[in-house]
């Protein structure tokens, strides 16, 4: 009977410190009280223009969720924009670097690119209780999008890891500017099968968080293009149980890149050329 509580435990532990559990409970929300977007902390091959840096805050219900985005306003209406979902982290303060790559994909700026701090995460205010406030933050910065003249065949949506909980959704019709192009890296799948892989045990994902999703379910009744990323030895978001999700996909166009051992840091195993081609070339396609 011991031993199969301490499993019970450890699954609630997985849940609650990887990127699945009852959000409300857990994740890395709350961050330091700092967004610290500078250069020096960049490579300097990934520098920005500070003139571009802007910090941006939008109400979600009766929460604000906060935003950075890097890019010219006036050009939203004509650039191609980059929406990134982040990971489980304090903020998306240590998405720094990777906003940086995001900047200087091509060469400084070609792309516009905005992210965000789910509530509860940074200074976001509230807490994520589910699929229903991560929707409700989503819409909130893809309201300002709109309002500013972004249109679906100029947006990508490229969700990483917890991001895919939002960017499930929002793929199967949830998105006020419908989604055309969306890039799934290092994705989870489905609650139940977080919960089952970790405790080794036929449980449903409800004994211990109210969160509920099904990212093949979402991807089923996606009809745009897909890029799925992910490496074989991931063990926060198993790769076999994220194939039979992204293969529910049957939409246009679907292309994955797959790393043999690979585990969920993925960008920095592959390197920054490796991963920013295999973005472009689906930007691009």
């Amino acid at each position: 009977m011991m031993r199969y509580l301490f499993l019970f435990l450890s699954a609630a532990s997985l849940l609650f410190t990887s990127c699945d559990g009852d959000i409300s409970a857990a994740m890395f929300a709350g961050g330091d009280g700092t967004y610290d977007f500078k250069n020096e902390w960049l490579d300097s091959k990934y520098h920005v223009d500070e003139s571009k840096i802007h910090l941006l805050n939008f109400e979600s219900d009766d929460d604000t969720v906060y935003s950075l985005y890097l890019g010219d306003f006036a050009q939203i209406a004509t650039d191609t924009i980059i929406v990134y979902l982040h990971g489980n982290a304090a903020s998306m303060d240590q998405f720094w670097q990777t906003a940086g790559l995001f900047a200087n994909l091509v060469d400084q700026h070609h792309y516009g690119f905005i992210m965000y701090d789910y509530r509860g995460f940074g200074w976001s205010t509230g807490q994520s209780t589910g699929a229903e406030s991560m929707a409700a933050d989503y819409d909130a910065v893809l309201e300002f999008l709109e309002d500013q003249g972004l249109t679906s065949d100029r947006m990508i949506v490229f969700a990483s890891s917890l991001g895919a909980l939002a960017a499930g959704p929002a793929s199967a019709g949830g998105s006020r500017i419908p989604i055309d192009k969306l890039v799934m890296e290092i994705p989870q799948s489905t609650s139940n099968v977080i919960m089952q892989n970790t405790s080794g045990l036929s449980l449903p994902s409800s004994m211990i968080t109210s969160y509920k999703f099904d990212i093949g379910e979402d991807l089923a009744n996606y009809d745009g293009e897909l890029l799925w990323m992910h490496g074989t030895a991931d063990k926060t978001a198993p790769y076999e149980t994220a194939k039979a999700a992204m293969y529910m996909h049957e939409g246009s166009y679907f292309t994955e890149a797959i790393y043999e051992d690979v585990g969920h840091g993925l960008r920095w195993a592959i390197g920054d050329e490796e991963w920013s081609r295999v973005v472009l070339e689906f930007i691009r396609h």
